[in-house]
């Protein structure tokens, strides 16, 4: 079941080390297609992905 349409980070780039992984470690992998990019004076960007489905491919 795929509940999730869009995934939309805001991004504020930092270098620390370790930390929790942005999303859990999964088997299946999930393609994403960038739909829109915006940047900010603060040096956030954000990102607004979706999922990419295969075309005649329906879930449920």
């Amino acid at each position: 079941m795929d509940l999730i349409d869009e995934y939309r980070p805001r991004v504020y780039a930092v270098l620390v080390g370790g930390g929790i992984p942005f999303s859990p470690q999964r088997e299946r992998r999930v393609d994403l297609e960038l739909v829109e990019t915006r940047t900010f004076n603060s040096r956030i960007v954000y990102l607004r992905y979706r999922v990419a489905r295969q075309e005649g491919v329906r879930s449920g």
